[in-house]
């Protein structure tokens, strides 16, 4: 089991790397806990279940002739939920703890995103940086 200070360094490092940042979680929590091997089964076991249910509901539409858009208006609240449930699980202790050094940096993160056109990538790695340098002074 990982503690909630370990699960935020490795969504930290996860969002970081190139592509998912589920895959990214598992493979390196799996590397964390086990190795190699436990990152290469981390990786499989979180990608079958989506590869089966695509192949499911893929026969699902096409026996029961349903429209796949009216489908996909239906899943997005629900995806919307879990994304906000999981922002306020890592945001809770970063609140709790009253660490106001990690809340201005989310801040100056969101106003460069919302008044920039700059990369994502760059805002991350900028946050990133200026929290390694604020939190190795303190």
């Amino acid at each position: 089991m990982l503690s909630e200070k370990a699960l935020q360094e490795a969504i930290s490092i996860s969002q970081m790397t190139p592509g998912p940042v589920a895959v990214n979680l598992a493979t390196y929590i799996g590397y964390l806990k086990y190795g190699l091997l436990g990152a290469f089964l981390n990786t499989f076991f979180l990608v079958i279940p989506a590869i089966i249910y695509y192949y499911t509901a893929k026969a699902i539409l096409k026996r029961f002739n349903l429209k796949r858009n009216i489908l996909m208006k239906s899943l997005r609240l629900s995806t919307v939920i879990l994304i906000s449930m999981t922002f306020l699980s890592v945001l809770k202790p970063v609140v709790v703890e009253n660490n106001y050094l990690s809340i201005i940096i989310a801040i100056y993160a969101l106003i460069l995103f919302i008044k920039t056109k700059l990369d994502p990538i760059y805002i991350i790695l900028s946050s990133a940086l200026i929290g390694m340098i604020v939190f190795s002074i303190i």
